[in-house]
């Protein structure tokens, strides 16, 4: 079977959640089939075209501007796919890429789409960037003849916006990635910083606005955690308001790192002595679920996202409140903040898992494709039979 999996900047070690979502699923899928072709469409400047991991990585040309990059690549890459690598299955990543699904099935694609966030909600689109969002949930609702969503709140949502998605949507979440360990070069990331053993409070990811970073700086200004610093981890894509008035505010204990790779951030990690995501918005957040890996005490907002690791109740604060933040940081041991639940959510967010159910997804998609160049392991095999394909959709099946 070959797949193509379009609408993510590309891979390996870039920025993003669907990048690292997919750095992740793809290898592990080509060692579970060695039948499947799977080729990643990654976008010129973030990747280069390679070999990786058993994966393809094949870079095509797509603008560098807000707005634009998702909804010129995602044509383009499909016309590619259609003339040069002949897919079997075209995996759309997200509901801006969703937008293209009719022209995926109308160049004869059998199509799975991964919604990951409801992205019309977040504050940086205007109107217009709303409503074509909104329409590309719509179109990846009434085309898609696969839907995965990140998590059960988007499935329920999906469900309930678009009743004929009742048969085509699952919730299959993100895993834990296992984080490399630290070279030598990485080790010493700590003393760059001026960082300690437990002295600083970490979070981590993009620095834009959904992630609220500035209610943790607000929190942690109010707060004033004695001999504690807070460290930002991430970027910014572009250079864009909201990211310079977060790094105007950097200081001696204000800390922003930039963008870190896998090994460096597994040492933020375990020295941490909080980490805390103060997300209004989360699909199913890998920085937690790195976090609980590393064993870190944790405080997450109760963005739905978050609350589907069903943590304990005292590790959650209500998204936006920064007196509630704040009095989390004040206190002096953050022991009290580590999860008992912390090894279970990691088994039951195994990438291993999650790889064989996206490969069951991918056959109810394509009945038709060449069958694996080896049996599957017996487990797998049971779970193909137990899991029918249903019939194909017409091309011009859009959802109300």
């Amino acid at each position: 079977m070959r797949i193509c999996v379009i609408g993510l900047r590309g891979i390996p070690d870039v920025m993003g959640g669907i990048e690292t979502h997919c750095q992740n699923l793809y290898p592990r899928l080509a060692r579970l089939d060695e039948g499947l072709d799977i080729t990643v469409i990654a976008r010129s400047g973030y990747a280069r075209s390679r070999e990786y991991d058993g994966v393809h990585v094949r870079a095509l040309w797509a603008p560098h501007r807000k707005g634009l990059e998702t909804f010129v690549h995602t044509p383009i890459a499909l016309l590619y796919a259609r003339l040069f690598l002949h897919p079997d299955v075209v995996h759309l990543h997200g509901i801006g890429p969703g937008l293209f699904a009719p022209l995926s099935r109308l160049l004869g694609f059998r199509t799975v789409a991964t919604h990951h966030a409801a992205d019309y909600e977040r504050p940086k689109w205007g109107p217009l960037g709303r409503g074509v969002l909104r329409a590309g949930e719509r179109l990846l609702a009434g085309f898609a003849d696969q839907i995965v969503c990140v998590n059960d709140s988007i499935a329920r949502a999906m469900r309930h916006r678009y009743p004929r998605t009742r048969d085509r949507a699952q919730t299959i979440r993100n895993g834990a990635p296992p984080l490399p360990s630290p070279s030598g070069a990485d080790s010493k990331v700590l003393d760059r910083f001026g960082l300690g053993r437990g002295d600083y409070i970490l979070a981590v990811g993009r620095l834009e606005p959904t992630k609220r970073f500035h209610d943790l700086i607000a929190a942690f200004k109010a707060s004033r955690p004695p001999g504690k610093k807070l460290v930002i981890a991430g970027a910014a894509l572009g250079d864009d308001n909201y990211s310079r008035r977060l790094l105007a505010q950097q200081s001696r204990s204000i800390v922003f790192t930039g963008f870190q790779n896998a090994a460096t951030l597994r040492l933020l990690y375990e020295n941490c002595g909080l980490f805390v995501l103060p997300s209004s918005m989360e699909g199913s957040p890998l920085a937690a679920l790195e976090a609980m890996a590393a064993g870190a005490p944790l405080a997450l907002s109760d963005a739905p996202g978050n609350l589907e690791f069903n943590l304990e109740p005292h590790l959650y604060f209500p998204a936006g409140d920064v007196t509630a933040l704040a009095g989390i940081l004040a206190r002096t041991d953050y022991n009290d903040f580590r999860s008992q639940r912390a090894a279970e959510v990691l088994r039951e967010n195994d990438w291993d898992e999650i790889a064989r159910k996206h490969l069951i997804v991918f056959r109810r998609a394509a009945p038709s494709a060449p069958a694996p160049a080896r049996p599957p392991a017996p487990a797998l095999a049971q779970e193909l039979a137990q899991n029918p394909r249903p019939a194909r959709l017409s091309a011009n099946t859009a959802q109300q």
